[in-house]
């Protein structure tokens, strides 16, 4: 049975805290990031300019305003060297299953819109030196990204209650990266780090999660992007590359039928993937069962969730934008040059 650590009231965030603090960053993070470009920094400048100044600057602002406590809100404390290597463990199946829900994702997404858009500017950063891949793509978004939201956001959300914040901090992450194209395998690590950071009450092991998956994927993406620099191209329909007609005609099939098997065979991988994470989210259970901190849940404290409405339209509209520009629509991509996303 969980034991409740601690029962004297801490000076934490409410959900009040973590809508208002979605909504700044949204908005901070849309609008201001065009003002950086300006500058004419290079891109990794930029990069860790927007990552620093738009996650990690505004909870750790408003945690000095509102005089919570950093240490217990950003949960800083050491992880155990046994949660350190399930989390070593469940990093690389992890990694599998966020492909497959990312791939079948995409396949969704050209179900319905047609097609699906990826920017090369991404492909730029896998291109680049391995450290500094390493360095832009997973040690960065690692510490930045879970500073925002497992530490404020999620504690603040946990005043609704354990389980609520778990779900809610994992689909506000996803949404987040704005693109609907990688909702599913973004909120799925979300989740998870999210539950990983409550149960042992470290944020430091949903950083490694964190930091292990962008990093798998980016050696992988490193290799197979070579170091020549790929431009700002877009891809528009990844399914017609020549690796895959070659595959569809090496089997006898048409890209459709091809990709319809693929589909098949990475919703069962993705499936056994999620028992497998099963499994060791209950050896994880089973560790932290003495000593897992049960939050300080405050009655119609949800209400203060209102606040990061304005947020999750402004995303929505990025969505619609992304939406109407894989219908070939022009308003598209007017929508979202002017939420600076283009």
């Amino acid at each position: 049975m969980e034991k409740e650590i601690g029962n004297e009231r801490k000076n934490l965030p409410v959900p009040f805290d973590s809508g208002l603090l979605y909504t700044i960053v949204a908005i901070y993070y849309v609008y201001a990031s065009r003002y950086i470009i300006r500058f004419n920094f290079p891109t990794e400048i930029n990069l860790l300019l927007s990552q620093i100044l738009f996650l990690v600057v505004p909870p750790f602002l408003l945690a000095f305003i509102r005089k919570y406590d950093i240490k217990e809100t950003f949960r800083i404390k050491a992880p155990k060297p046994m949660e350190v290597l399930l989390m070593l463990v469940i990093s690389p199946v992890m990694v599998i299953a966020g492909f497959c829900a990312g791939f079948i994702g995409l396949l969704a997404v050209k179900g319905i819109f047609g097609r699906v858009y990826i920017g090369g500017e991404i492909t730029d950063f896998f291109s680049k030196n391995l450290i500094v891949s390493l360095l832009l793509i997973a040690v960065l978004p690692a510490i930045c990204e879970e500073l925002l939201f497992r530490g404020m956001i999620q504690r603040g959300l946990e005043r609704i209650g354990a389980g609520w914040s778990v779900f809610l901090s994992g689909l506000l992450f996803g949404l987040f990266h704005f693109d609907f194209q990688r909702l599913a395998a973004q909120t799925l690590i979300g989740f998870l780090a999210a539950y990983v950071v409550y149960r042992t009450g470290s944020i430091f092991n949903g950083m490694i999660l964190h930091f292990c998956n962008n990093g798998l994927l980016t050696l992988i993406a490193n290799r197979a992007a070579g170091s020549a620099p790929q431009g700002t191209q877009v891809v528009t329909d990844p399914f017609v590359l020549p690796e895959f007609l070659e595959m569809a005609e090496r089997y006898n099939m048409s890209i459709e039928q091809l990709l319809v098997v693929m589909a098949a065979v990475l919703s069962v991988i993705l499936v056994i993937s999620i028992v497998v994470i099963f499994g060791l989210i209950i050896v994880l259970r089973y560790m932290t069962q003495n000593t897992v901190e049960k939050p300080d849940v405050i009655k119609g404290s949800g209400k203060g969730m209102i606040a990061g409405i304005p947020g999750l339209i402004m995303i929505g509209i990025v969505y619609t934008g992304l939406g109407l520009l894989l219908l070939n629509y022009e308003i598209g991509p007017q929508i979202l040059k002017f939420m600076g996303m283009m």
